[in-house]
């Protein structure tokens, strides 16, 4: 069951196939669902189960088109068919998350987040350190610091992204993409 809390009418719905969220909007994933949303220029947005996002924008400013989503709790993954000429952000608590790339996930329990790039870069912003996590590797925050780097990405990140390229074949009714 995927709910979605529309702030312009203060309600909480279930979401359905082909139904729009908007700035201001909540989705929440149950125990035994996932959804994907799809923004402009085919980019992607997977909710994986027990996840809760807040769309905080979703418009056109002055420099364009802005989408930033604050994840709650749960996993995210993002997928770009290039890197878009707009912006796409995501927040996690004090975390700010800029996208250089096309492909990468962000997880957040409690105090916890990790951050995986598959392709290209994600930067995190968090009380003026940053942090670069490139093409197949990981950054974890832990309390407040950042613990390490990884140059390697293991065998559940490998398992995330092979799952994702399956779902995303099956929507697009394309043939699965091997990971990298």
């Amino acid at each position: 069951m995927v709910t979605a809390y529309h702030d312009e009418n203060d309600e909480t719905a279930r979401l359905y196939l082909n139904q729009t969220l908007d700035d201001g909007d909540k989705a929440t994933t149950g125990p035994d669902s996932e959804v994907v949303l799809r923004l402009k220029d085919k980019a992607y947005v997977y909710l994986a189960p027990h996840t809760k996002i807040h769309i905080t924008k979703l418009r056109m400013e002055d420099k364009g088109f802005r989408c930033q989503i604050n994840l709650i709790t749960g996993r995210m993954l993002c997928q770009l068919e290039q890197v878009p000429p707009w912006s796409l952000e995501v927040s996690a608590g004090s975390v700010m998350c800029h996208e250089h790339g096309t492909l990468f996930e962000i997880t957040r329990k409690e105090e916890e987040l990790g951050i995986v790039s598959y392709q290209g870069s994600v930067v995190a912003d968090f009380h003026g350190q940053s942090k670069i996590a490139k093409t197949n590797e990981v950054v974890k925050l832990d309390h407040g610091k950042f613990r390490f780097r990884n140059h390697h990405l293991k065998r559940d990140e490998q398992a995330h992204l092979q799952a994702w390229q399956d779902l995303l074949s099956k929507m697009i009714g394309n043939t699965p993409t091997p990971a990298p």
